[in-house]
Parts: C-alpha cells; sequence; structure tokens
C-alpha cells in the first residue's frame, strides 16, 4: 500500500496550486462579496482544465481520474475558502460526467465540447420545495408530445448556476430530474433530462428564474427555477425512459465525493488560519498556542483533517475503481457508500474547525475584516443538505454497511 502521490501527480497538484495562488487566491473575497463569478474566470478555469476535467478528450476534457479531480477540488477550496468556484468546479467534475455516460451522442458533441473550453457550463435541477431530499418524489413533469420531442413543467428549488450560465457566451443547463409516470410510481417512473436555459447565445424564454438570496458561498448563485411548456428534442434526454432514480443517484455519488475533496481544502484553510493565529497571538504574556486548551483542541483537529483525508481520497479511488478501471469486485453500492462518508466526515468537520478557530480568533472574528466566517459558513451549507442532509448520509451509509433489507 502507498500513500505518496506520483510524480504525474505531484506536479499536476502544484500546477493547480499554482494556478490558484495566480488567479484565484486574490480574488476569491471579492467574488464572496460580489455574488459574482465572471465569464473570464470560467475561461481561465477552462483552459487550465479545471472545468472538464473528468470528461474524455473527445469532447476537449482532461479524461482525468476521480483521485486527480479530488487534488484539484482540494487546491482550488484552499484557495478560495468561500467555495463558489470549488462548488462550480465540482459540479462540472459530476453532472457533466453523467451526462458523457449516458446523454445521447448529439447532445454531448454539442454541449459537453462547449463546456471544456469554457463557454457553457452544467448544473443539476433536482430539488423541489415539497420534497428536500425525497427524489424520487419530484412533480417535475415531462410529457412526451410527438415521437422525438418533450414538454416540461414545474419548477425546482435551490439550482444553482443560472446567473453563470446567462453570462456565458454559449449557455448551459442542467441534469433535470422529472417525472415520466404516475407519481404514486415513485422511482420507477423518473427520466433524466439536460434542458438548456440558454443555447449558441440564445435565452430559452420558457425557463426563468428567481434568485434566492444566500448568506455564504455567494459567487454560486441559487435560484428557483420555473418551466413554462418548454419543449426540447429527444436527443436531450439523458439515459432511458423511467430509468433516470439510479442515473441521478450515480451523479449524488460523484457530487458527494467532491464535496469530500472541497471540504478538506476550506479545512484546511482553516486550520492554516488559525494556527498562523494562535502562534502570534499573545494573552497573558505569552503565544495562546502555549495554552494546553488550545493545542491539544489543534492536536485533535489535525488528526480528523488527515483521517477525513485519506477518506476522501478512498472515496475517489474507489470511483476510479468503478468506472475508469471497471473493477468487478467494486460495485455502485460502494460508490455511494464512500461518497455519502466522505460528505459527511469532511463537511461536518470543515465546519466544527470553522467554530474553534473563530473562537480562537475571539471577538476579531467578528468582523468581515476578518475573513474566517466566509469559510466557515461555506462548508455549513454542506452540512444543512446541499447534495444530501447528514441523515440522508447516514442512512446511506447504514443501508450499504448492514444490506438493503435490515434499513428499508
Amino acid at each position: 500500500m502507498d500513500f505518496s502521490l506520483s510524480q504525474d501527480e505531484k506536479l499536476f497538484k502544484d500546477n493547480i496550486a499554482e494556478f490558484c495562488r495566480k488567479n484565484i487566491a486574490p480574488r476569491w473575497i471579492e467574488i464572496d462579496e460580489s455574488g459574482e463569478v465572471s465569464p473570464e474566470l470560467v475561461k481561465q478555469m477552462a483552459d487550465v482544465g479545471l472545468i472538464g476535467m473528468t470528461l474524455s478528450e473527445e469532447y476537449g476534457g482532461q479524461n482525468g481520474r476521480f483521485v486527480e479531480a479530488a487534488l484539484a477540488g482540494e487546491e482550488l477550496a484552499y484557495h478560495a475558502p468561500a467555495l463558489s468556484l470549488a462548488v462550480l468546479y465540482l459540479i462540472q467534475c459530476s453532472w457533466p460526467y453523467i451526462v458523457q455516460k449516458y446523454g445521447s451522442e448529439d447532445a454531448k458533441q454539442e454541449v459537453l465540447t462547449k463546456l471544456c473550453r469554457g463557454e457553457a457550463v452544467i448544473g443539476i435541477a433536482s430539488t423541489e420545495a415539497h420534497g428536500g431530499s425525497n427524489v424520487a418524489g419530484v412533480l417535475m413533469k415531462a410529457e412526451k408530445i410527438k415521437e422525438d420531442r418533450w414538454r416540461l413543467n414545474g419548477q425546482k428549488s435551490m439550482v444553482s448556476l443560472p446567473t453563470i450560465i446567462e453570462k456565458l457566451p454559449w449557455g448551459g443547463g442542467w441534469v433535470l430530474i422529472a417525472r415520466t409516470g404516475e407519481p404514486a410510481q415513485q422511482h420507477k417512473t423518473i427520466t433524466c433530462f439536460l434542458p438548456l436555459m440558454k443555447k449558441d447565445g440564445v435565452r430559452n424564454e420558457g425557463i426563468t428564474y428567481k434568485p434566492w438570496t444566500e448568506f455564504a458561498r455567494r459567487g454560486l448563485d441559487t435560484s428557483i427555477i420555473y418551466f413554462d411548456n418548454v419543449e426540447l428534442e429527444d436527443k436531450y434526454r439523458v439515459g432511458d425512459v423511467n430509468k433516470g432514480f439510479k442515473i441521478a443517484m450515480e451523479g449524488f455519488n460523484l457530487a458527494r465525493t467532491m464535496i469530500g475533496a472541497v471540504c478538506i481544502g476550506c479545512a484546511r484553510w482553516l486550520l492554516d488560519q488559525g494556527m498562523e493565529w494562535i502562534k502570534n497571538r499573545n494573552v497573558f504574556g505569552k503565544p495562546i498556542s502555549r495554552y494546553q486548551g488550545i493545542y491539544f483542541k489543534l492536536a485533535d483537529y489535525w488528526k480528523e483533517l488527515e483521517a477525513a483525508r485519506l477518506l476522501c481520497y478512498k472515496a475517489a479511488w474507489i470511483a476510479d475503481r468503478y468506472y475508469r478501471d471497471k473493477d468487478p469486485h467494486v460495485k455502485l453500492g460502494d460508490v455511494a457508500l464512500w461518497g455519502a462518508a466522505a460528505k459527511l466526515k469532511c463537511a461536518g468537520l470543515a465546519v466544527d474547525i470553522g467554530e474553534d478557530v473563530m473562537k480562537w480568533f475571539g471577538g476579531a472574528a467578528y468582523f468581515k475584516e476578518t475573513p474566517i466566517f466566509r469559510a466557515w459558513l461555506a462548508a455549513f451549507s454542506y452540512v444543512v443538505g446541499a447534495e444530501g442532509t447528514e441523515n440522508i448520509m447516514r442512512y446511506i451509509i447504514g443501508r450499504e454497511v448492514l444490506g438493503r433489507e435490515y434499513v428499508e
């Protein structure tokens, strides 16, 4: 067993870190304050492979493994710990990969090639106001009106990227989870689609949105999305009709693994800020790092951060074994298990570290001039439910460890 990175992986990680130091770190607070990510920055990220990281070279991607994607995600989050850019990145590592695996060749050639050039992005439109994590209970309706055409009606809540999509030169859309049969049949009548809010620079007027006002992670906009008689060709269907529930779960599995990686980067930044503070903050004639109540807690967090990183990178390794290497000994349930564990562990740890680092800073932490709160609140978004609540992660872990027959 070898825990070291290969020379290629080290070089890759160093190159991403250098890009982030030059282009991301000086701007992350401005992005969080303004709530805006510029198309120019998306293009810069695409130029170094941060958009389209896991996609095939056939579509202009990097053909990167998920371990490499996790390495990049950690570095990006470390240099922009408010996480808006890291979340944009992780979404592009997971949901476009699902389109690549299950989408039509026409749609892939049309959309994924633009995404890899930084001209488009793809998000996920799953959540509905009435259901939250109950993906099998979605009400968004997709009706087949012709042999090769569908009509979408309904709304989705807490959907990322519409403002960014509008600003990008080509556009983009979402992997959308819709109902193609009776709601009583739950997961058996779920189908995935790829509706485009903007295509080739032209806005689809049937898709509108109302932004939410977030208190953190503000560079990544989140909205309620309305679909009013939106027609789309069958080529934008992602996977077979009524087989979309499993496809959606695959996307969430991959996203959760990447969430673990970006939360590690965020937690690492928070702990580094805390260490610098306690080494230099003098109280009662000595640095507060000399008080056991402080450095014992630091020791615990260093230990937990190392354990969380190993868990996260094993989750990415498991995803590679399943998707890239086709290892017959790895099952889709393993990807779900380790992805859920990575999200549960890493997000919660980042929040816990952030809270204590805020306490180490004392009153200075309560002002916007001290940016600790930006990272702490950003990580909190993944504790309260983005890509699944903590209890949903526990349910997945329990289901895979005990067996479905013991929890369902």
